[in-house]
């Protein structure tokens, strides 16, 4: 059940960072080469904060099928 939580949170924080983005212009601007780096760090984190969230949330419940 905590997986589920926490792909939940992911979803919602993916959507809002990606929102976020189009509404910044991100998906008007992506060839300008002053936009190309900071939307690649900006899609970077949003990875590397989902990862984290799952992480956090779930704990180890993904991986207690393992002791069966």
């Amino acid at each position: 059940m905590k997986s589920i939580k926490a792909i939940l949170i992911m979803i919602v924080w993916t959507a809002l960072s990606l929102a976020g983005l189009y509404y910044l212009g991100a998906l008007d601007n992506y060839r300008n080469p002053l936009w190309i780096i900071p939307i690649g760090i900006a899609l970077l984190g949003i990875h590397m904060i989902n990862m984290y969230l799952y992480f956090v949330l779930a704990g180890k419940a993904p991986y207690e099928w393992q002791k069966k």
